[in-house]
C-alpha cells in the first residue's frame, strides 16, 4: 500500500516559490500562497483571501501607478503581464481560466530580464562596432585610391622625362607593389561591401561540377609547370545549384590559390559533392596553414583576403566555410545550398 501524506493543497501552494492565487466566478480571492503578496510587492494583509480583487486593484491604484494594479483588473485577461518593481525586480503575471474560477500565477524573471538587457545591449555595442568598421574600411580605401592613382600616373611618366638607364627596371617593382596595394583597396571595398550584403546576386541554375572544372583547368593552364590541380565530383549530373555564376567562379579562383599557396609542391586535389540539402567542395591545404595560421600567412597569393573574400561570397550565398584540421593536414571546406538568395539583403 502507498504512504498517505496529510497534506493540504494551501500547505504545497506555501513551498512554491511561485505566486499562486485562485478567485472565484464573485472576483473574490478563495486562495492566495505566501509568495504571492512579496511577488506583487504588496503586503500579505492586502493580499489575502476573501478580498475583492477588483478593490484589491483600486486600493494599489489609490497608493500612485502601483504595477500590480493593472494585472488585478477584473475580470481578468489571459495574457501575459511583465511588472518592473522596485529593487529593480521583474515579474510576470498570468492569470488562467479552470472553469468558473480564476488561477493568478506570478513567476519572478529578474535574471531572464537582466539576461535579455545585457543581450540586446551587446547586440546594439556590436552593431555599432560593425558600423564603424564598415566605415573604417570604406575611407580607408577611399583615402588609398587617390595617392595611388596619383603614383600609378606618375610612374607612366617618368621614364620620358628620366635619363637613369636602371630606371625602367625600379620602376616595375614600385607598379607592381603599387598595382597589389590596388588589388588589396579593391578586394577590402569588396570584402564591406558583401559583408554588409549591398551585393545583389543574379541567381540563375549554375552546373557547378562544370565550373569547378573549368575553374581547374584554366588555374592549370596559368600555372604551368606548377604541379596540376585535379578535380573530382561525385555524381556530376546532380550537381547544381541556383546560384550568382560570377561570384562563384570568384569564389573557386579564391578557393585554389589558397590552396595552391599551402601546397607548395605538393599535387592538389579538389572534391565536391552532395551534401545534405547543399554541395560541399573540400579543397585541401598543407599542414602548416591550417587553423589559424591561414590568417597570418605571407605569400603572392595573398591567402588571408583571398579566405576572407571566400568566406563573404559563401555566407552571401547562404552557405558556410570552415577550415577543417587533422593529422598531417586539413582543408577548407564550403557548404552551399541548392538555391541561394535573392538581392541585397541586411
Amino acid at each position: 500500500m502507498g504512504t498517505t501524506v496529510g497534506l493540504t493543497i494551501a500547505e504545497v501552494l506555501d513551498v512554491l516559490d511561485v505566486g499562486v492565487a485562485v478567485a472565484g466566478p464573485d472576483g473574490r480571492l478563495a486562495q492566495v500562497n505566501r509568495a504571492l503578496p512579496g511577488l506583487l510587492g504588496c503586503s500579505a494583509a492586502e493580499v489575502r483571501p476573501d478580498v475583492p480583487v477588483e478593490e484589491l486593484a483600486a486600493a494599489l491604484a489609490d497608493r500612485g501607478d502601483h504595477p500590480a494594479a493593472a494585472v488585478l483588473a477584473w475580470p481578468p485577461v489571459e495574457h501575459p503581464h511583465q511588472l518592473r518593481l522596485a529593487g529593480g525586480r521583474s515579474v510576470q503575471a498570468v492569470w488562467h481560466r479552470l472553469d468558473a474560477a480564476w488561477v493568478l500565477v506570478v513567476r519572478d524573471v529578474t535574471l531572464q530580464a537582466q539576461i535579455r538587457r545585457r543581450l540586446r545591449e551587446h547586440n546594439r555595442a556590436l552593431a555599432e562596432k560593425v558600423a564603424e568598421k564598415t566605415e573604417l574600411v570604406a575611407a580607408l580605401c577611399h583615402e588609398l585610391r587617390t595617392p595611388l592613382t596619383s603614383t600609378s600616373t606618375v610612374l607612366e611618366l617618368l621614364p620620358d622625362i628620366s635619363g637613369v638607364p636602371d630606371l625602367p627596371d625600379l620602376l616595375d617593382v614600385v607598379r607592381r607593389n603599387a598595382a597589389r596595394i590596388g588589388d588589396v583597396v579593391t578586394e577590402l571595398s569588396t570584402l564591406n561591401a558583401l559583408e554588409q550584403g549591398a551585393v545583389a546576386l543574379d541567381v540563375r541554375p549554375v552546373d557547378l561540377g562544370s565550373l569547378l572544372a573549368d575553374a581547374v583547368a584554366a588555374w592549370n593552364t596559368r600555372a604551368a609547370p606548377a604541379p596540376p590541380v585535379t578535380l573530382s565530383v561525385d555524381d556530376p549530373a546532380r550537381l547544381t545549384i541556383t546560384a550568382d555564376p560570377v561570384w562563384l567562379e570568384s569564389l573557386a579562383e579564391r578557393l585554389l590559390s589558397v590552396a595552391v599557396a599551402s601546397a607548395g609542391d605538393t599535387p592538389v586535389h579538389v572534391t565536391a559533392r552532395a551534401a545534405g540539402d547543399g554541395w560541399l567542395v573540400r579543397v585541401p591545404l598543407h599542414e602548416q596553414l591550417t587553423s589559424n595560421r591561414l590568417f597570418t600567412a605571407t605569400g603572392g597569393a595573398r591567402t588571408s583576403t583571398a579566405l576572407m573574400l571566400a568566406r563573404a561570397v559563401v555566407a552571401r550565398h547562404g552557405g558556410t566555410l570552415r577550415v577543417a584540421s587533422a593529422d598531417g593536414g586539413g582543408a577548407v571546406e564550403v557548404h552551399l545550398p541548392k538555391e541561394a538568395p535573392h538581392g541585397p539583403h541586411r
